[in-house]
């Protein structure tokens, strides 16, 4: 048999294997959350409800949905904050006078006070101490990042095959690898099995034996008659790596089993071992991310095998050590003072660059760079994939100092050191850089001074060929400090026809005009001041003066009455106003990729908790990893209560 007819019927039978296991693995820990239903009204809700249900619902009901926003469906689950940002855009409408319409009549100002008091208690002012749920991980596949990475530290071998998997969608929590978004279909399936396949035989080469760091080279026979004993003492140490915890006899027996036939063909050893290699890589085992489920419905702590597990793909993206999984066996990561040593270890490791390339790329959007938001090379030619490149690893790597050297975090905003090439350097005409090596350099021009300096982040949150002040004011309110502005109402559009057509107006004069309508300034007023804070940087972060003709104006003033001016005075905005602001946002952020899913409203006790730690030590960055390592949802799991009240508890192992 040829290797080409191996590889297809070893591939068919385990396709069918695995989407018959992989579904019962995913069936079984995917359930519906049950709503909880709280007894007895008051009268303030009473009135709260008739208010919303007379000027509210005839828009916004279960059949209508105008704007895509039911509001029946949400006065209905309790407690209201389980719909925290569709009720904070309620309030901010309602506050704005932007609902309800014109034409549904004017909310009494004793109703309308009397409403946004009852919100303010229900959403605002949340008594969250009541709320017990550490949150459930469903299973889920490793993200493409973490299935290279995971396969070059369990083989020891380099692949460049990520671009030939279609890309990996961001789910709500803005990273890609929220479960809510890793599914497995059969293309991907075929494009997984050739790259596993291509790891392994350079893994182990035919007509050789493997190098000697290789994983398998300890046990590698050296005569015929030693090959079935090495067979099964490879995959003994294998296969618990590669499933990321100890493996079950019928587990080791089925992937052994692939050997045994394998050599009953007539294939010689390494053949064998290939069939029982790739046997093992696409298992469930191998490609999911699972955990296990006592069968309760109380909170429960996650296995240290598991914990290992979520250290590892939170820091590195990439299974644990040998060091995480000896930890793990001797049950010692239940330890505070285990994890923070780790911590520390894993911090300091290369694998932990992908708190930069990954994380910080995928939070602040700069991972966009060079794919979706890239320049004509013809028309551009100055604008390079090398030079793309650099601007995103200049970010990256600026954040990954952050964490490794505990700086604060006030230093994310203002620091004076950065990473350039000679590329980048030219381009911010900086002339003392050599080589195309990136290296820390202290800059002399405050101007690019901490992340507003950064051209990445100028170029993602710009137009094509233009800057956005809307944008980028937007982005740092929304994406950097979690403060989003309200939505702008459905009937305003962009600028008129006669404010945009005139020549004799500046963007930010047009941009004024169109502001002076009551409806868009409670957004205008804080968003556009910021973002033409940062309109001397053009929509590749490159420094200038003018825009079309007319001097910049970077002066601005925010709601509270502060003015600053510039990207400098910006800087000082963040950190004496919104530094809170920011500290929770990353807080918030970094949970949610470290957990892999959206957070929830039952998810607030614990960024609470890790805020108040991460502020008593002057927001130093190691003392974040650190309380979200200890948080009760990373240490803990709740399953959910399924909507159908005779469905039991997920089974053990399931």
């Amino acid at each position: 048999m040829t290797d080409g007819i191996r590889t297809s019927v070893m591939h068919d039978t385990f396709r069918e294997n695995f989407w018959v296991r992989s579904n019962d693995l995913l069936m079984g820990a995917i359930c519906a959350f049950g709503i909880a239903v709280f007894g007895g009204t008051s009268q303030a809700e009473n009135h709260a409800s008739a208010v919303l249900e007379q000027f509210c619902l005839d828009c916004h009901d279960q059949e209508t949905q105008k704007g895509e926003v039911n509001l029946e469906k949400a006065l209905a689950t309790q407690p209201l904050v389980k719909h925290l940002p569709l009720w904070r855009t309620v309030i901010a409408r309602i506050k704005n006078g932007d609902m309800p319409p014109r034409e549904k009549g004017t909310l009494p100002e004793l109703e309308k006070r009397q409403l946004l008091e009852w919100l303010d208690q229900e959403i605002i002012h949340f008594d969250y101490d009541t709320i017990d749920d550490p949150g459930y991980e469903p299973a889920r596949r490793m993200t493409h990042h973490e299935l290279v990475h995971t396969l070059r530290d369990l083989l020891g071998v380099s692949l460049n095959v990520r671009d030939s998997f279609p890309t990996d969608l961001s789910g709500e929590s803005g990273f890609d690898n929220s479960a809510n978004t890793l599914f497995i279909q059969p293309i991907l399936m075929e494009r997984y099995l050739a790259a596993i396949e291509k790891a392994i035989e350079q893994a182990i080469p035919l007509g050789h034996s493997p190098g000697s760091d290789s994983i398998f080279s300890t046990h590698w026979p050296s005569h015929p008659h030693e090959e079935q004993q090495a067979a099964s003492a490879m995959l003994a140490n294998f296969l618990p790596k590669a499933f990321r915890r100890p493996v079950t006899e019928n587990e080791f027996e089925e992937i052994f089993r692939l050997y045994v036939e394998s050599r009953k063909r007539g294939e010689n050893f390494t053949q064998g071992m290939r069939q029982a290699l790739t046997g093992s890589l696409i298992a469930p085992q191998f490609l999911l991310k699972v955990e296990h489920h006592p069968p309760t419905y109380d909170a429960y702590p996650v296995g240290s095998y598991e914990l290992a597990t979520r250290l590892s793909y939170f820091l590195w993206a990439s299974m644990p050590d040998a060091e995480l999984f000896n930890l793990a066996a001797q049950e010692q990561l239940t330890s505070p003072e285990v994890i923070e040593k780790q911590l520390t270890r894993m911090l300091q490791d290369p694998k932990a660059e992908t708190l930069g390339s990954l994380f910080a790329a995928q939070w602040l959007g700069f991972d966009a760079l060079g794919t979706r938001i890239r320049m004509d090379p013809i028309d551009n030619p100055w604008c390079t994939d090398s030079l793309m490149q650099a601007m995103k690893e200049e970010s990256a790597m600026n954040f990954l100092a952050l964490l490794r050297e505990n700086q604060p975090l006030t230093e994310f905003i203002q620091s004076r050191n950065t990473y350039l090439n000679e590329e980048l350097a030219t381009f911010y005409e900086i002339d003392s850089i050599k080589g195309q090596q990136m290296r820390r350099v202290t800059l002399s021009d405050p101007r690019r001074y901490g992340l507003f300096g950064q051209a990445s982040v100028l170029a993602v949150t710009s137009s094509p060929y233009q800057t956005s002040p809307i944008r980028r004011g937007e982005w740092v309110l929304n994406a950097l400090l979690g403060t989003p502005p309200a939505p702008p109402p459905p009937d305003v559009g962009t600028l008129s026809e006669a404010i945009e057509s005139n020549r004799k107006l500046s963007f930010r004069e047009k941009l004024q005009r169109h502001s002076q309508d009551s409806r868009c300034q409670s957004c205008h007023r804080e968003m556009d001041p910021i973002g033409f804070a940062l309109e001397n940087f053009d929509w590749f972060g490159r420094w200038r003066l003018e825009s079309n003709g007319h001097p910049i104006d970077a002066k601005g003033r925010l709601p509270s009455g502060t003015r600053f001016e510039g990207p400098v005075g910006l800087r000082n905005v963040i950190i004496h106003e919104k530094l809170d602001d920011l500290a929770r946002q990353i807080t918030r952020k970094m949970l949610s990729y470290a957990l892999g899913r959206q957070l929830e409203y039952f998810d607030e006790p614990a960024v609470r908790t890790i805020l108040k730690a991460f502020k008593s030590k002057g927001y130093r960055m190691h003392t974040l990893i650190q309380q979200i390592c200890l948080s009760y949802p990373f240490l803990y799991k709740r399953d959910p209560i399924p909507a159908d009240p005779q469905e039991g508890p997920l089974a053990p192992g399931s």
